[in-house]
């Protein structure tokens, strides 16, 4: 919750600001005033990114916790005794002393520094940075069904001004407002999974290098080991995945993500128009 509601206000706060900049600038050096201060496919894919390069600076430490605290084992850890019972089950793979899970966010925040160093808290950044390329292609996506959408609603909002009376002047403004909601819903979700699907690789190896170097594991056969998964690196992480996943590895869980993460994006992008119709 921390990480979304921190992302996404200062997404779209520096993503809106880089764009009105841009079009002042370009108003101003059109000489006439009129026309040209529209920014394009390019600019909105810039925009975006320079806006996620920022957030990824800010919110890294916050992602990296999440993620190793989604991967923890702490209830079976519970259940079977915490790590000394685990050391014993795991047998020869267990010999290492096995660290404890994360109580909390605190807890993860200081033992992280205590173990690894302040700068693990930036692992994963460097395929957070080319991730930054997911916002760029969501926001072209986006901007290119928007103004197509606009263009149709236009069509219909025209073809369809018949009727004068109150009433039907009421409904109409209910319809409209449902029509854009229903099309910004769509939109939304749509350019989320593309950007998803497109980028899902990078999410990958992000999410690799960010989990903690030692991890207990439960087998098909009820078995428990302890893995120990420490990447050198971007490219040390690429060259392992397709050693041994092949380049399947990449896209293991594309599609749960992607219907996963469509909904979220849907209502962000809708709860988006509104309040920038409110501020307008």
């Amino acid at each position: 919750l921390v990480g979304s509601a921190v992302s996404w206000g200062g997404y779209f706060f520096l993503y809106e600001g880089i764009k009105q900049r841009w079009a002042e600038q370009r108003f101003r050096r059109n000489d006439s005033g009129h026309g040209g201060s529209s920014l394009g496919p390019a600019e909105h894919f810039v925009a975006s990114c320079l806006a996620g390069a920022v957030m990824v600076l800010i919110t890294n430490p916050v992602w990296l916790i999440k993620t190793r605290m989604q991967l923890q084992m702490k209830r079976l850890m519970e259940k079977r005794g915490g790590a000394a019972a685990l050391v014993a089950a795991a047998g020869d793979g267990g010999k290492e002393a096995i660290k404890p899970p994360y109580r909390s966010i605190a807890d993860a925040a200081r033992t992280i520094i205590r173990e690894e160093g302040p700068l693990a808290l930036y692992k994963g950044a460097v395929p957070a940075m080319m991730l930054v390329s997911h916002g760029g292609v969501q926001f072209v996506t986006y901007e290119f069904l928007k103004k197509h959408f606009g263009e149709y609603t236009k069509s219909v909002g025209t073809s369809g001004v018949s009727g004068t009376g109150r009433g039907s002047q009421g409904q109409s403004g209910t319809m409209e407002r449902l029509r854009n909601s229903i099309g910004y819903l769509t939109m939304g979700a749509v350019s989320k999974m593309v950007a998803s699907t497109t980028t899902y690789p990078l999410q990958v190896v992000k999410a690799r290098l960010q989990q903690r170097s030692q991890a207990v594991e439960v087998t098909e056969t009820g078995e428990i080991t302890v893995m120990k998964r420490e990447y050198g690196g971007v490219i040390d992480c690429v060259t392992r995945i397709l050693r041994k996943e092949g380049p399947v590895g990449f896209f293991k869980g594309c599609l749960p993500n992607a219907l996963r993460v469509a909904p979220g994006a849907a209502v962000t992008f809708v709860t988006y128009e509104s309040v920038m119709d409110l501020l307008r």
